[in-house]
């Protein structure tokens, strides 16, 4: 298990927030659909990968979630998809309209060698820094 950097906040898209960060070189950006962060939105974020953990466990989105609900961490399980040069792109198990991230794109250094074929991310929110809108 690794806890990286907290993620701070990139962009805002119609439908997801990206936090962002490097990782020895490689950009890290984290994508989590609006409908599943708690409001005020958090401007960084805790981001635990654990291979070990890894099963293979499906969520469904909730179809109205509470603000207690959203408050949750985000506890995600990832299949590996392509390598790249400096990073691995991963895609959460399930149905693409009941992911809670999109799909991370995880640098080498927070990932063993070689990189496992499931992944388990680990979002948690940190509003020691403030949110978005401060």
């Amino acid at each position: 298990m690794l806890e990286i950097a907290l993620l701070n906040p990139s962009k805002e898209t119609e439908n997801k927030l990206r936090w962002s960060t490097d990782v020895d070189g490689a950009s890290f950006h984290l994508y989590i659909p609006q409908w599943r962060v708690p409001a005020p939105w958090p401007a960084r974020l805790k981001v635990v990968v654990d291979q070990e953990a890894a099963g293979s466990a499906t969520v469904a989105r909730p179809q109205e979630p509470g603000s207690a609900e959203l408050e949750r961490p985000i506890i995600a399980t990832l299949e590996r998809v392509r390598d790249h040069t400096k990073t691995v792109r991963y895609r959460p198990i399930g149905a693409p309209d009941c992911w809670e991230l999109g799909e991370p794109y995880v640098p080498y250094a927070l990932l063993p060698t070689p990189p496992p074929a499931r992944l388990r991310l680990e979002v948690h929110w940190d509003r020691s820094a403030g949110t978005w809108s401060e």
